[in-house]
């Protein structure tokens, strides 16, 4: 064994890449040719005692020489994978280009392919944050809404008054001061797939304001409540919609960061309700129209305890749906320069005992923005719309509307104002609680980040009850928003 001759470096790498195959011999470029420029001072010098006669430096020059022709030839695969590299960098070779002979092509054209395929990969990562079974796309968003908020009376709601209430709390003191979160929200954003050319999408979307449970810390353990559920078809002119949304009766709201649960002069001029429907929409130029049913509610559920299916209420009692219509033009896509104004009208039954009521309503809604000026508001007419805030929420006529003014003082910085107005005719109040409520509220709102905003927001609120007995509310409050 000892006479056997001792196998070299050269000789132990050129068997181990002969064995492997074209993966060894890649790795093994950067050894070899290390060994290469370490070896080439000494190669005279090992010619030199080959040439006196020795048996053994006869072989020691073989073995040289064959260690220059494999890096020789692995230079020339080093050179190839180089310009193989360079290729995919650069792009399709250009017409008439020489190709390199060999294995660069193939080693090309699998490396493209391996790096298109995670591009692709890397690109769906960066728009999916959550996947269904289905495999559809879903994306999660949502905003978190702290209210840190100070009524000087009693309010019905703390965080987001509407109507101030005739008597104080349990010591008689009135006036409030605390913080909360409830109105803050998350949603998922879900795109579905092409149905006969039109895209279909959905939205599901929950806040904190659905009550507090019977506990002694129930005001930070706000519940669940859904605000919207719908799936939608949109084709290049017409829609259809499904499920809950923002009714298609006066659709605009103010401006504030402050009310999200409800909008801002909700009962004092601005009807409002997200509400199970079915509806269609279609678009002629400028000029968009939207008709459908929605769930006839009648406002008329006030259980003060849990109940796992809610009991039929008037509107469910009439046997029949809601109708709800709106049209509406819009002149510029710029919301710096943009006109818009909408018509819209409701009608429902309600049954209340062996009487089966009507409920309507008639609205106009505008928006005129110039420049950093703007201006938004509505106005409406209705009879048993206290499921919108109106009469007061009560059932009864009445008329009022809302309007606002808006100043945008930079992209980051806005201030914006208004009043609204829900009252009663004679001949109503006589046997209801309140006979009229207005709010008038201002805002400041400031953009940290597009993803962060703070504002500050005052309101003042005046409910007018039967016996001309007036009660007011000045309401301040300092909102934190973080939106992802």
């Amino acid at each position: 064994m000892c006479g056997m001759p001792r196998p070299t470096f050269a000789r132990v790498l050129s068997d181990t890449v002969r064995r492997n195959g074209p993966r060894a011999r890649h790795i093994a470029v950067l050894l070899f040719a290390l060994v290469g420029l370490a070896a080439q001072p000494h190669m005279a010098t090992a010619q030199t005692a080959a040439s006196a006669g020795s048996s053994t430096g006869a072989g020691v020059a073989q073995e040289l020489a064959a260690m220059r022709e494999e890096l020789a030839r692995l230079r020339a695969e080093v050179d190839a994978l180089k310009q193989a590299m360079g290729t995919r960098t650069a792009g399709p070779a250009a017409p008439g280009a020489a190709a390199t002979p060999g294995a660069p092509q193939a080693v090309s054209a699998e490396t493209a392919a391996a790096v298109s395929v995670l591009q692709t990969q890397v690109q769906e990562l960066a728009q999916v944050k959550v996947e269904s079974d289905s495999r559809l796309p879903i994306k999660i968003f949502g905003t978190i809404l702290s209210n840190t908020f100070y009524n000087s009376d009693e309010a019905n709601w703390l965080e987001n008054p509407n109507i101030v209430n005739r008597f104080g709390g349990f010591t008689g003191r009135p006036g409030s001061f605390s913080s909360t979160l409830r109105q803050s929200r998350i949603g998922l954003a879900i795109n579905g797939p092409d149905v006969g050319g039109a895209k279909a999408s959905g939205r599901v979307i929950v806040d904190f304001f659905g009550g507090t449970p019977a506990f002694n810390t129930g005001q930070v353990m706000g519940l669940p409540r859904l605000l919207y559920a719908f799936a939608r078809i949109d084709g290049e002119k017409t829609a259809l919609e499904v499920g809950q949304d923002h009714m298609m009766l006066a659709p605009r709201d103010p401006t504030s960061l402050a009310a999200l649960s409800f909008p801002d002069l909700f009962r004092s001029g601005n009807l409002y309700l997200r509400v199970p429907q079915a509806r269609v929409e279609h678009k002629f130029g400028g000029l968009t129209v939207m008709g459908g049913i929605v769930a006839p509610i009648a406002g008329d559920f006030e259980e003060d305890f849990y109940v796992f299916v809610p009991p039929a209420g008037a509107g469910e009692r009439s046997k029949m749906p809601a109708v709800q219509a709106h049209v509406g033009y819009k002149s510029g896509d710029d919301e710096m320069r943009q006109f818009a104004i909408g018509f819209s009208g409701h009608y429902g039954r309600e049954r209340v005992g062996q009487v089966n009521e009507k409920s309507y309503a008639g609205a106009v809604d505008f928006n005129l923005q110039g420049g950093r000026i703007g201006a938004a508001g509505e106005f409406f007419y209705g009879e048993n719309i206290d499921q919108f805030g109106g009469s007061i929420n009560q059932n009864a006529k009445s008329a009022g509307g809302w309007a606002e003014a808006r100043f945008r003082v930079s992209d980051r910085l806005s201030i914006n104002g208004g009043f609204g107005l829900d009252k009663l005719p004679d001949d109503e109040f006589v046997t209801l609680a309140r006979r009229e409520n207005r709010s008038i509220f201002s805002n400041v709102i400031f953009k940290l980040t597009p993803e962060v905003s703070t504002s500050v927001e005052y309101r003042f609120l005046s409910t007018l009850f039967r016996l001309d007995d007036r009660h007011e509310n000045h309401h301040v409050n300092w909102v934190f928003s973080y939106t992802f």
